[in-house]
C-alpha cells in the first residue's frame, strides 16, 4: 500500500478533525518539507530551530495574497513523530483556508497523505513498533477514560516490552536448539532438556497471562455492551433511561411499545457502557414489525457482553420467563427484579443463595432454582441509586479496572498471534518431553517466534500493513 518510491514523497494532510473550529493543524512530512513550506511561509528562517514555532503570514504562490496568519512548528529529521523532517502549520479552522493551504503544498510537489501514512512512516523509521502504531489509533478513538489510559500505556510500550522479553527467551532457545543440531553428530549436548523446559514453561506462562487479559482489555477499549431483555411492559425502557440518565426510550403502559433495538452510551468509573433496549419477548405476536423487533432482540442478546433480564417482581416469574432465563448464559446474565416500589417491603440486593433463603420476597416468582448461579438485583426504575449499585457490581466482575501496572492486550490481531505462539510453545514442550531432538524443536518453535515478531512488526507483509493502517484517518 505504501511501498516503493512513495515512501520518499513529501506528504501533507489536515491532522485535526474536519469541519469548522478555532484552529486546524496541517502536517507536512518528508525530505522536501522545509523547501516546500518556506515558499509559502517566507517568515521561516533558512535554518529553523527544531521544536520551535514561528509566526507569520502564509501567502498564495501565484498572487502572493495572504491566505492566513499561521504558526509553523518545525521538527528536525529524526526528532519528529514520523522520524522525518516535519512542519505542522496551525491555521484558523476554516475548511476553505485548510484546502487553500493544501492546494499550495500540492502545487509545490507535495502529495496528499494516505490513511495512517504519518503513523506508517513512524513505524518504518523505527519511531514505533507495530503494537505502538496500533495504539495510536486506539488512543484517538478512545471513548472513555479507561480506554484512553489503556491505549496510552500500550503507546508507551507496556505490551511491546513484554513481547520483547518473550522474544529474547525464544531466541535463546532457538539459538541453543540450532547449535545442538550442529553438534549432534559429535554427541555433544549443548543444553540440557530441563533447562529448555524451564524456559519454555516461563514463555508459556507469559503468553497465557497475556492471552488471558484480552477479555478485560477488549472491554476497557470498547466498553461493556449490555442488553435489557424480558417480556413486554416489565420496565426495560424505564431502566434504559435510568442507566443512560437520559429520556432515550418512550415509556408507556402499552405492551410492545419498543419495536426496534434502542441504544445509548454512558460512562461509569471511566468505563464506557452501551445499553440496548430491545423489543419485549413474547410468542403470540401478529404484528410483523414487532416480530422483526423480537428477532433483533434475540440477535442483540447473543452478541452482548452482558444481559439484564428484567421481570415484574410484583407479578413474579411466569413459565415463559423461566424458559427464557434457561436459554440465557448464566455467566453473563443479571436478573433485575423490577418495580420493587410496588412491594410493601423493598428488599436489598441479595447474593443468589441469600435470595433463595429469603423466599418471602419470592412468593409469586415460581421456580427459585432458576436463579442459581445468577446475580439478582431488586430494583425500581424510580430509584436513581439503582444505576450506581448495579454498574458497580458489574465493574467488580473484572476486579480492579484501575490496572495501572498490568499489561493488557485489547487488539484481535494480537490475540490471534499470541494464541498461535502459545499453541506452538505447548507443542514445543511436548517435543522436548518426548525427546524428539533439537531439529524438531527448532521447526516447531520457530513458528512461535514468528508469531511474536509479526505482532511487533519485525516481520510483516502488505496484508498485515493494510490490516493495521486501513482503519486510520487521513492525517494520522
Amino acid at each position: 500500500m505504501y511501498r516503493g518510491d512513495r515512501d520518499q514523497d513529501t506528504i501533507c494532510a489536515v491532522s485535526t478533525p474536519h469541519g469548522v473550529g478555532g484552529i486546524s493543524v496541517i502536517r507536512v512530512s518528508g525530505p522536501k518539507t522545509l523547501s516546500f513550506v518556506s515558499q509559502i511561509c517566507k517568515f521561516l528562517p533558512e535554518h529553523p530551530e527544531s521544536h520551535r514555532a514561528y509566526f507569520g503570514s502564509l501567502k498564495d504562490l501565484s498572487s502572493h495574497d495572504e491566505i492566513d496568519e499561521v504558526l509553523a512548528t518545525y521538527f528536525k529529521h529524526g526528532k519528529s513523530f514520523t522520524g522525518e523532517e516535519v512542519i505542522e502549520i496551525s491555521c484558523h479552522g476554516s475548511p476553505v483556508i485548510c484546502q487553500s493551504i493544501l492546494h499550495q503544498l500540492v502545487q509545490l510537489g507535495a502529495r496528499p497523505a494516505d490513511r495512517g501514512e504519518f503513523t506508517y512512516r513512524a513505524f518504518m523509521n523505527g519511531k514505533l513498533d507495530l503494537v505502538q502504531a496500533e495504539s495510536v489509533l486506539s488512543l484517538i478513538e478512545s471513548q472513555s477514560q479507561q480506554a484512553a489510559k489503556l491505549a496510552l500505556r500500550q503507546l508507551k510500550g507496556s505490551v511491546s516490552q513484554k513481547l520483547e522479553d518473550i522474544e529474547n527467551d525464544m531466541t535463546w532457545i532457538l539459538a541453543h536448539a540450532e547449535a545442538g543440531i550442529d553438534f549432534s553428530t559429535e554427541g555433544i549436548k549443548v543444553v540440557e532438556n530441563d533447562i529448555v523446559l524451564n524456559r519454555l514453561d516461563k514463555i508459556e506462562k507469559s503468553l497465557e497471562e497475556l492471552v488471558g487479559t484480552f477479555k478485560v482489555g477488549r472491554l476497557l477499549k470498547d466498553g461493556f455492551r449490555v442488553v435489557l431483555t424480558g417480556l413486554p411492559n416489565v420496565g426495560k425502557s424505564s431502566l434504559l433511561n435510568l442507566f443512560l440518565e437520559d429520556e432515550r426510550a418512550i415509556v408507556t403502559d402499552i405492551p410492545g411499545t419498543t419495536r426496534d433495538v434502542i441504544h445509548g452510551d454512558t460512562s461509569f468509573k471511566g468505563v464506557k457502557f452501551t445499553f440496548l433496549d430491545t423489543a419485549g419477548l413474547r410468542e403470540s405476536v401478529s404484528d410483523l414489525v414487532e416480530k422483526i423487533g423480537i428477532q433483533k432482540s434475540r440477535e442483540a442478546t447473543g452478541e452482548s457482553d452482558f444481559v439484564f433480564f428484567v421481570f415484574d417482581v410484583e407479578k413474579g416469574l411466569s413459565a415463559e420467563e423461566i424458559a427464557i432465563l434457561d436459554g440465557l448464559d448464566p455467566q453473563k446474565t443479571y436478573i433485575l427484579a423490577n418495580k420493587t416500589d410496588r412491594l410493601a417491603q423493598t428488599p436489598e440486593v441479595f447474593a443468589v443463595e441469600e435470595a433463595l433463603q429469603n423466599s418471602k420476597f419470592f412468593q409469586k416468582i415460581g421456580d427459585l432454582e432458576s436463579f442459581r448461579k445468577r446475580r439478582v438485583f431488586f430494583v425500581s426504575a424510580l430509584d436513581k441509586k439503582v444505576r450506581s449499585r448495579v454498574l458497580e457490581d458489574l465493574v467488580k466482575e473484572f476486579g480492579d479496572l484501575q490496572l495501572e501496572n498490568t499489561v493488557l492486550i485489547s487488539n484481535s490481531r494480537h490475540l490471534e498471534n499470541l494464541t498461535r505462539a502459545l499453541e506452538n510453545t505447548r507443542r514445543s514442550k511436548s517435543v522436548v518431553e518426548d525427546g524428539l531432538g533439537e531439529e524438531f524443536l527448532a521447526i516447531e518453535f520457530k513458528e512461535a517466534l514468528i508469531a511474536i515478531q509479526e505482532t511487533l512488526g519485525k516481520r510483516f507483509d502488505d496484508q498485515i500493513m493494510d490490516r493495521v493502517f486501513k482503519e486510520f484517518c487521513i492525517g494520522k
